[in-house]
């Protein structure tokens, strides 16, 4: 563990790369994955509903602004090295819980069907995986911005800089995205 502290330390582009990377991986590549083995064994749920890639929202945000955002997020916090306390990480884990819960019953309830869920209140394999990224990273989002609030409270100049900036303008272009493939936006 230690190593990895040192390794970081010294090459902080590294750690930033992993989080690209294990992002992209499970925010997309384990979706793309499932959409594309599902076409080559031409199951009827391919033909029937749409997939990961066929929303622009899994296209760009999940593939290239979550990523990035986590990316930015970690840089931050990284700077930082503020030690958060227990009550910080299961306050934003329970908010995380939360809103995944509440989108995906939104979901079930508005009869948003798509390869994840079939029919309300039934979800695929695959759409249990995606709630459990979804969770992970509204955990992480919101522990983030639980994180500048603190901040802002001891040292207000330091939560202005570039890197919250592009949080929060990546995450508007994804909500933008997301709300665009549900039919929130013409």
């Amino acid at each position: 563990m230690l190593r990895a502290v040192v390794l970081a330390e010294e090459r902080r582009w590294l750690l930033l790369a992993a989080v690209f990377a294990a992002t992209l991986f499970f925010g997309f590549g384990v979706q793309a994955a499932g959409s594309l083995y599902l076409r080559w064994t031409e199951s009827p749920i391919v033909t029937h509903y749409r997939t990961t890639l066929s929303y622009t929202s899994a296209l760009l945000g999940d593939a290239f602004l979550i990523p990035l955002v986590n990316v930015f997020v970690t840089s931050q916090l990284w700077e930082w090295r503020r030690r958060p306390r227990l009550r910080e990480i299961v306050a934003a884990a329970c908010g995380g819980a939360l809103l995944t819960v509440s989108v995906h019953l939104y979901q079930a309830a508005n009869d948003l069907l798509n390869w994840t869920m079939l029919a309300p209140y039934r979800w695929t394999p695959l759409g249990y995986v995606h709630a459990m990224f979804m969770f992970t990273e509204l955990s992480f989002v919101l522990f983030f911005w639980g994180q500048v609030g603190l901040v802002a409270r001891e040292q207000p100049r330091a939560i202005f800089s570039r890197r919250i900036l592009f949080v929060v303008l990546c995450s508007l272009v994804f909500l933008r995205l997301l709300l665009g493939d549900y039919g929130y936006f013409a």
